[in-house]
């Protein structure tokens, strides 16, 4: 038995990667000063944050794009929101896939907005394409310029999230392209990035997107700083009022974290491809085992998303009879960190909407556990993570042995 605490919670956060905390060190040092202040420190960190902000830009594919440093992925999703202009002639699309932050921020300015809709998911976890574009019909004008309803609205903003934090599943772009395309009044299509920076390959172009958010907390990055990538030429409202980021965002730069960032990224950005290959092996052969183990105690497990494209860094499993509460908690004593939903939620009693709005069985919903990986993974700590997954579910089988499915 091995008591070695092991990590599976890497997509509410990751631990610092030593070189991003490295240049944070050394950023710190040299570059301390007020970045808006005219004296030769000043401008030392000044000229610090601009090389962040066009090397950030470059590993996007988006040098010519405007990118805002925030407080965090939150704080980036309620600017990409409330910086549209004309809000109260703008139609709002959201789905539970979305974070909070994001379905939060539409709803405060669907108040005054034409509508606020919140688009169904389909059984992989995707915006419903059929939903989406009936939205569309109801909300826009077709290439003939003729309008479709009655509600129709001035502009559209939609907002999907690249790899679903609860499931891994990755959004069909594609999809979503055609259809805009298939409405002439302007869409707004932001993504929120966060759990996709560093898993999956992106470039801020070919998403077809308005603007992008992320954080890099999530792939090796400090916490406390954030990005927002905006589509060039596209105007917004700023948020704080101040000079500073082409008056956009007021407030004094972190510029340490904003160069602990841009490290972050260019890590992740440069070792994806072999990252996501061993994330994905790593990924397969820790569902076999664990599903494996649990139809020896006579569980049914359920691998969600599973004949979809998924994220490698996410295994969300289900365990019918087994309560995930409890799970977590048995975990936790047992020095295994796993997740029922995302960080931000972990508070609350209630299941994940993204697998409530899947309408996927209640049993499916309330027994799902969420597994996540990153750098520090390792084939070792999966194999440790899977014997104490099998004391779990063997103890709580034979608690409850007449919940099996």
């Amino acid at each position: 038995m091995s008591n070695r605490e092991i990590y599976l919670d890497h997509a509410a956060t990751t631990p610092i990667d030593p070189i991003v905390a490295e240049t944070i060190s050394r950023v710190q040092a040299d570059c301390f000063a007020n970045p808006s202040s005219p004296h030769s420190a000043g401008r030392r960190a000044h000229h610090r944050l601009d090389e962040a902000r066009v090397k950030i830009l470059e590993d996007f594919g988006c040098p010519d794009a405007t990118l805002i440093f925030t407080s965090g992925a939150t704080e980036a999703n309620y600017l990409a929101v409330h910086g549209l202009r004309n809000p109260e002639q703008t139609a709002f699309g959201t789905s539970q896939r979305d974070h909070e932050s994001l379905r939060n921020a539409a709803r405060s300015l669907a108040t005054h907005s034409a509508n606020q809709t919140t688009l169904p998911l389909d059984a992989n976890g995707c915006l419903c394409k059929e939903s989406l574009q009936a939205w569309l019909l109801a909300t826009g004008t077709s290439n003939q310029g003729r309008p479709r309803l009655e509600n129709t609205a001035h502009s559209l903003f939609l907002s999907t999230t690249l790899v679903c934090g609860q499931t891994g599943a990755v959004e069909d772009l594609s999809g979503i392209q055609r259809l805009l395309e298939a409405t002439t009044t302007p869409c707004i299509l932001h993504i929120d990035a966060t759990q996709a920076v560093g898993k999956i390959p992106i470039s801020f172009p070919e998403t077809g997107a308005t603007s992008l958010s992320f954080t890099p907390h999530k792939f090796g990055g400090p916490r406390g700083v954030g990005c927002l990538l905006i589509k060039k030429d596209v105007e917004w409202e700023p948020l704080f009022s101040g000079s500073q980021q082409l008056e956009m965002r007021g407030g004094t730069e972190p510029v340490a974290l904003i160069a602990g960032c841009q490290e972050a990224v260019h890590q992740v950005v440069t070792r994806q491809h072999l990252e996501a290959s061993r994330l994905a092996v790593l990924q397969e052969s820790f569902e076999s085992t664990v599903c494996e183990m649990a139809r020896e105690v006579g569980l049914n497990p359920c691998i969600l998303c599973k004949n979809t494209t998924r994220s490698p860094h996410i295994s969300t499993i289900a365990f019918p009879g087994i309560d995930r509460q409890a799970f977590m908690i048995a975990a936790d004593l047992d020095g295994l960190a796993v997740a029922t939903g995302t960080a931000c939620a972990s508070g609350s009693q209630e299941p994940s909407p993204a697998l409530v709005a899947m309408n996927l069985p209640k049993p499916v919903i309330q027994s799902a556990i969420r597994f996540s990986f990153g750098r520090t993974t390792h084939a070792s700590d999966l194999k440790t993570a899977s014997e104490k997954i099998y004391r779990i579910l063997q103890k709580s089988s034979a608690v409850h042995p007449n919940h099996h499915t």
